[in-house]
């Protein structure tokens, strides 16, 4: 009983944490959006603000793209 009530916790814990892990990155997702609309606007058709972005975060967070592929 003890070692089963320990496991369920732990399984009810990890799950809790990938919905909050989840529910951040969503609202991070949205406000970048945002964020590269606003941008878009402001530097016009042709800025190439996504490419940019785009190579500039690469270079930033090399590690995770690497660890995707």
């Amino acid at each position: 009983m003890f070692l089963a009530n320990l496991k369920e916790r732990i399984r009810r814990a990890r799950v809790k944490a990938v919905l909050s892990a989840n529910r951040e990155l969503i609202l991070l997702y949205r406000e970048i959006g945002r964020m590269i609309l606003e941008r878009q606007r402001k530097e016009g058709w042709g800025a190439k603000v996504i490419e940019r972005l785009s190579r500039d975060l690469r270079q930033e967070f090399l590690e995770v793209y690497a660890g995707l592929c």
